[in-house]
């Protein structure tokens, strides 16, 4: 059974590292926990330090879960196609012709489910677009422009060409610019081309409002059959996706100018129980009926968010004692802990912060799921 919401869980979550706000935890809290004045920028350590601190816990009991509370993605993660007992078509009894079971449970979204077919790679999820870079000599700095845009007039991101963070720079060649355009869709560092372009940080584009960004709403990889070609995947559910609109040079008329050529969103998607392929999102398992890879080895390729999004009060509870065991750790810190001779003394609250935290993260590991 899988638990939707619990009265106890946490509902105020507003991450920024910065500040001392994390996903599982806050810095208020752990000065709570520790009953010392809330940290500052001028506390030792600061609330920015603390933030890294649980940036660092929330990775731990992620890895020791083997699951996460986060949504976090995982791209491109290569399976064996395993065929059930039955044979086509799917019958009575099997309603699938074979599965995967995914590293990671707790599926929010898959993103692109990509079979191959033999002779190609093909997406059988969500909603694509394209974008085909062919002549990076034709790309003009801070004018050639890669234009994505939401349903219903919705909110526009300008991609554009460039050498600043907020752009994909062109300067080098086809390929590397649509790794460099790759990037700036991801906001990913260190991206594939930082040690070329001497980047130092995390790529990223918002709106014309500066309300949401680019990764809010897409993903991008490179098509593995063509590096010079970028898929786009639309992040809204398939039908939605499809709606999405991509342009050149801030005119819905233009798909090709200045060495590039965009691909609109199209529909790749045919999921549910008696369609192509259907899931279950909580055990991490997708079953294929009707669209299937040709062959078994290393035959289907994922890439998906996991993570509930759900933060229960017990994991809140257990990162907050884990960032108050760091900041005891803290020869500096101390200063802000003062022992007594009626109180227990620094080893022994970090003894049983540890302890009692560990205990809750043992308890929330996930376990193997077996299927026939």
């Amino acid at each position: 059974m899988s638990q939707y919401s619990s009265p106890s869980d946490t509902t105020t979550v507003n991450p920024n590292y910065s500040t001392g706000n994390g996903y599982y935890t806050t810095a208020d809290k752990v000065a709570e926990l520790l009953q010392i004045p809330p940290f500052t920028s001028t506390t030792t350590p600061m609330h920015s330090e603390v933030g890294e601190f649980i940036k660092r816990i929330e990775d731990f009991i992620d890895n020791k879960t083997k699951t996460s509370w986060r949504r976090l993605l995982f791209e491109n993660e290569y399976h064996n196609f395993t065929t059930g007992v039955g044979h086509y078509p799917a019958g009575r009894w099997r309603d699938y012709l074979g599965f995967v079971q995914l590293d990671r449970h707790s599926i929010s979204k898959m993103v692109r489910i990509d079979i191959w077919e033999g002779n190609q790679w093909t997406n059988i999820c969500g909603a694509e677009a394209s974008v085909t870079l062919n002549d990076y000599t034709s790309m003009v700095s801070g004018t050639t422009q890669i234009n994505l845009r939401l349903p219903n007039s919705g909110l526009i991101f300008n991609l554009l060409a460039g050498t600043t963070n907020s752009r994909f720079d062109t300067t080098y060649g086809n390929k590397t610019a649509a790794r460099e355009l790759v990037s700036l869709i991801n906001e990913r560092y260190p991206s594939d081309t930082a040690s070329l372009t001497g980047s130092t940080q995390a790529k990223g584009q918002t709106d014309t409002t500066g309300a949401k960004q680019v990764s809010d709403f897409f993903y991008a990889t490179i098509d593995s059959e063509d590096s010079n070609k970028v898929l786009i995947s639309s992040l809204l559910p398939s039908d939605d996706g499809a709606n999405c609109s991509i342009y050149l040079n801030g005119s819905s008329s233009t798909t090709s100018a200045h060495g590039l050529e965009v691909n609109s969103f199209t529909d790749k998607e045919d999921s549910g129980r008696m369609n192509e392929w259907w899931k279950i999102g909580r055990e991490g398992r997708i079953f294929f009926r009707d669209k299937y890879p040709y062959i078994h080895l290393n035959s289907v390729r994922v890439t998906y968010f996991s993570g509930s999004g759900r933060i229960p009060a017990v994991i809140t509870d257990a990162a907050t004692k884990l960032v108050a065991c760091e900041i005891l750790r803290s020869d500096d810190a101390t200063v802000l802990i003062t022992e007594s001779g009626n109180q227990i003394s620094v080893k022994e609250k970090y003894d049983i912060l540890r302890k009692e935290a560990m205990e809750i993260v043992d308890g929330k590991k996930e376990g193997v799921f077996l299927i026939e």
